[in-house]
């Protein structure tokens, strides 16, 4: 117990210290977002896991059905910090201390966590560049934190149907989930189903998912109201 405990405690030290790393262009970039598997068989040989060293913790080079967790968060990982290694230091330090302070936890802790609950590894990229959109001031820290939330509930199957939502749309079982997860709300009620029934559309989360991290073109500018269709007056 007190092993694994120490084990966690330097993995988070370790992702703590390459995020600060200021070389993080030239280590990644010279192996590429796909030479991943190549640097792990390598394991703690691989230039890419001495010069990114929490690689080299989360994954011990047995490779085996059981570290299938661990392979999988160390693709995540690489994934981010491939994702980030444009972002200068000064930035990633801004970004940290305000993560920190919004979320009253170690940055490293909660961005460890949040890569480690991921349903898929795609979503990775995304959650860069809505990082990248909050450095830049596009987004708040607290946009950044609901679009991760609602990312975390949603099927990344069901992204590519996310557009759709740009204007009032209904698709059974896709509204539903987006709704649950807070991507867009009920816009259109009509009770007499002579339009298709409800409609929903992209909430402000939905709309800074798709504009940042996806980089597909929103208007931001439209108002949220929810039309109703009766026959009453």
């Amino acid at each position: 117990m007190e092993e694994t405990a120490n084990q966690t405690t330097s993995v988070i030290k370790s992702f703590d210290n390459t995020f600060e790393l200021g070389n993080l262009v030239d280590s990644l970039s010279q192996v590429g977002e796909v030479g991943l598997d190549y640097a792990l068989e390598l394991s703690e040989a691989a230039p890419i896991l001495k010069d990114i060293p929490v690689l080299g913790l989360i994954v011990s080079g047995t490779k085996t059905v059981a570290n299938i967790r661990s392979y999988v968060l160390a693709n995540k990982v690489f994934k981010f910090f491939y994702g980030i290694k444009d972002i200068s230091i000064e930035k990633r330090r801004k970004f940290a201390e305000e993560y920190c302070q919004a979320n009253r936890e170690d940055t490293a802790v909660a961005l460890l966590s949040v890569l480690d609950r991921l349903n898929n590894q795609n979503y990775v990229p995304i959650i860069c560049r809505l990082m990248k959109a909050k450095i830049d001031e596009e987004i708040t820290i607290l946009d950044f934190n609901r679009c991760i939330l609602a990312l975390e509930r949603t099927a990344y199957t069901d992204l590519e149907l996310l557009p759709r939502f740009v204007n009032d749309y209904y698709e059974e079982g896709v509204a539903e989930a987006f709704e649950a997860a807070g991507l867009v709300y009920l816009s259109v009620i009509d009770p007499r189903n002579m339009l298709g029934g409800p409609k929903m559309k992209l909430s402000k989360t939905g709309r800074d998912i798709l504009k940042f991290g996806l980089e597909h073109p929103v208007d931001f500018d439209a108002p949220r109201n929810t039309k109703i269709i009766s026959d009453f007056g």
